[in-house]
């Protein structure tokens, strides 16, 4: 019987009829905000679920692309290396015997490589703000999305409110004590929700501005490699100018040495600055366990489930949320090994400084065989014998130096690479995959959906 029929019918029957039959309309608004409590829930934990896909996407561009190009950029890098560091061995003996030609096509050679590493960096942060755009268009940035959540939750506490208001008025004690669980169970729902969006929102701006980072500050690293060499260049017609290109690449090599830990201070940073943003705009600590409220569920879930069908399904929907949230941390472990295997050498927290470290190294030499023998460091140009043996053995020293970083650099990352492969492809089989969990939570919230929206009152 529909409500404006009990309604309608009150005012034809005998008192404890009528207490009867308002009883009924009582239980029926409170099965019906039940309802409209769970679907919100439902929307909520949807939402949660697209955020958290669409900031951890990941293209082909992204996943394999670029890491060839970076490849490709260290490969000819090294190239170079190993081109001045042969002519530096013949030159050892005797400095007459450095071909300045050979140096000049391996200096070329590492120009090509540092411009390609310099624009797949820039490319990749052009990707990631076109995409950060894109977000905001769907409703994911920072502030829609929390004025999203911030509607949803308010909409679901107005729900509660009315729903307490009800129990309230009750007059029978055990029939409290049911509803008073029902909420319990709603609201450890909602809180719950709330957190697990706090917690990925958080994560999002940290990974968003430490990649960001890395991007901006390898793209002009790779730039400013790049003008080192064009100097270096024109220093074999203008010596003087040997000492502007050993300056400048030794500030390149400084932050390809840097770039790994500013990353990870800004992305810190971000992450902190998102905490304490959400700390204020959805105010709540983590959600204690669950499976008190669960157990008293069990223990009463008869008389529960003869009052309220509703709140069986938001039973569900609890189970749900608590596996969900169980193995939040599991999925956020995945996702973060993933962007570990994602990243090149020079992304890592430790090779990358070390790689970042010989460079310096090679840098260094470079400089101070410039500065300590004047332009008798550049191959053929006149100058004391002794300063141009000492500027050949500190270069050589600095190549030495130098193509360890670049061979570990190119180890690494194709193995990095192989290992994300295999390590993708074995959860993909076992259906593990970030996307593939995410979408397993999607459809079981659709066809909790479908069954509350069949039920009628």
């Amino acid at each position: 019987m529909s409500f404006s029929a009990l309604s309608a019918s009150a005012n034809e029957t005998n008192p404890d009829e009528k207490v009867a039959q308002a009883d009924q309309v009582t239980n029926i608004k409170i099965q019906q905000l039940d309802q409209q409590i769970i679907l919100e829930c439902i929307n909520l934990a949807r939402f949660n679920l697209h955020f958290h896909g669409s900031v951890n996407q990941k293209n082909f561009s992204q996943e394999w692309l670029y890491p060839m190009e970076r490849e490709a950029g260290t490969a000819l890098s090294f190239t170079n290396t190993m081109v001045d560091l042969r002519q530096r061995a013949r030159g050892l003996s005797n400095p007459d015997l450095i071909s300045r030609a050979a140096q000049k096509k391996g200096l070329q050679c590492a120009l090509v490589g540092q411009a390609i590493t310099g624009t797949s960096s820039g490319v990749q942060l052009a990707t990631n703000l076109i995409k950060s755009a894109q977000a905001r268009k769907q409703g994911f940035s920072p502030t829609r999305s929390i004025a999203t959540v911030q509607k949803s939750v308010a909409k679901i506490d107005r729900l509660l409110e009315a729903r307490e208001q009800l129990v309230t008025a009750d007059e029978v004690e055990e029939k409290k004590q049911i509803y008073g669980l029902e909420s319990r169970l709603l609201q450890h729902i909602r809180n719950q929700l709330v957190f697990e969006f706090k917690t990925w929102s958080i994560r999002s701006r940290s990974v968003e501005w430490s990649e960001d980072t890395f991007f901006a500050i390898d793209s002009l690293q790779g730039f400013t490699a790049m003008a080192s060499s064009c100097i270096g260049l024109k220093a074999f017609t203008t010596p003087q100018l040997g000492g502007a290109a050993a300056i400048t690449n030794l500030v390149a090599s400084n932050l390809v040495m840097v770039n790994p830990v500013v990353r990870s201070l800004v992305g810190r940073y971000a992450a902190n600055r998102q905490r304490h943003r959400l700390a204020k705009e959805l105010p709540g600590e983590k959600p204690k366990s669950i499976d008190e409220v669960l157990l008293e569920w069990n223990t009463h879930k008869e008389d529960a489930s003869s009052r309220n069908a509703a709140t069986i399904e938001a039973r569900e929907l609890a189970f749900l949320v608590r596996r969900s949230s169980a193995m939040d941390s599991t999925l956020n472990e995945e996702v973060q090994r993933f962007e570990r295997l994602r990243r090149i050498a020079d992304q890592q927290a430790v090779s990358g400084p070390l790689i970042g470290l010989t460079g310096v190294t090679r840098g260094v030499l470079n400089a101070t065989a410039f500065y300590t023998s004047g332009s008798s460091n550049s191959p053929g140009s006149s100058g004391p014998s002794h300063s141009r043996f000492v500027s050949n053995d500190l270069n050589f020293a600095g190549r030495v130096v130098q193509s360890t970083g670049q061979a570990y650099s190119l180890i690494l990352t194709p193995v990095t690479e192989v290992r994300h492969y295999f390590y993708k492809r074995r959860l993909e089989k076992e259906g593990n995959l970030p996307r593939q969990i995410l979408k397993a939570r999607l459809d079981k919230l659709d066809e909790l959906e479908a069954r509350i929206n069949t039920l009628k009152y």
